[in-house]
């Protein structure tokens, strides 16, 4: 049986015991994406969380794997990704991660300058792994965006050796991290596109699987 990946979630990265870099990513567009694919059917449905609430942590019919880091991420999607399989990266994984993690908490009193180095790009590690594959697997990403929303996403469709990409305006109202309802335009390999309209998260993820499926199905 193939396997379809959803990733899901941010990811955090500790500079302290107890601190970290993150972004407000809540999980819950990849949550409804997972459930949309598990009642498909026809799939192993892989479900990897970065940490949100407990609401958006696991998927009833998924293999569920909880991850921290964007290493582990990286880690996990690897070790699951096979020729021929799906992967949706709705994952808001952290680009940067502290050069040096304290072991100790660090005081304010120090005054410590906190240098970042660049974390792997998971996405371009898969299309490097795809190349090999036969046939190879569908991977499709998503882009939240604030300004030259298009330009971004279309570059990122290129870079990574997308099939799809899913851009996200987290400009606008009812959109975005931490909102009930969300919207996109859709760019495929080879210059297609489609809208699709602001609607509920659970709504959107039917319509979003849709897309993935129809177009690995042509694309098989």
């Amino acid at each position: 049986m193939r396997t379809l990946i959803v990733t899901s979630g941010p990811t955090r990265e500790f500079f302290d015991p107890i601190r970290f870099l993150s972004n407000p990513s809540t999980g819950q567009m990849g949550h409804a994406i997972a459930q949309a694919a598990v009642r498909r059917g026809g799939f192993q449905v892989v479900f990897i969380s970065g940490p949100v609430s407990q609401n958006f942590t696991t998927v009833d019919g998924a293999k569920n794997i909880n991850v921290v880091s964007t290493e582990d991420m990286l880690r996990v999607v690897g070790e699951n990704l096979r020729a021929g399989d799906i992967l949706i990266m709705a994952a808001a994984p952290a680009d940067y991660k502290p050069e040096r993690k304290s072991t100790v908490k660090i005081k304010k009193t120090e005054n410590q300058r906190i240098n970042l180095v660049p974390n792997p790009d998971i996405l371009k590690a898969m299309a490097e792994k795809n190349r090999a594959f036969t046939p190879r697997a569908t991977l499709v990403g998503f882009a939240a965006e604030t300004h030259d929303t298009e330009k971004y996403a279309l570059g990122k469709l290129a870079d990574k050796e997308l099939d799809m990409i899913f851009l996200n305006d987290v400009s606008k109202q009812g959109a975005g991290f931490g909102s009930a309802t969300n919207e996109f335009t859709v760019f495929f390999r080879g210059g297609a596109r489609l809208e699709l309209a602001n609607e509920s998260k659970a709504a959107l993820g039917e319509k979003i699987i849709d897309c993935v499926l129809s177009y690995a199905n042509e694309h098989a």
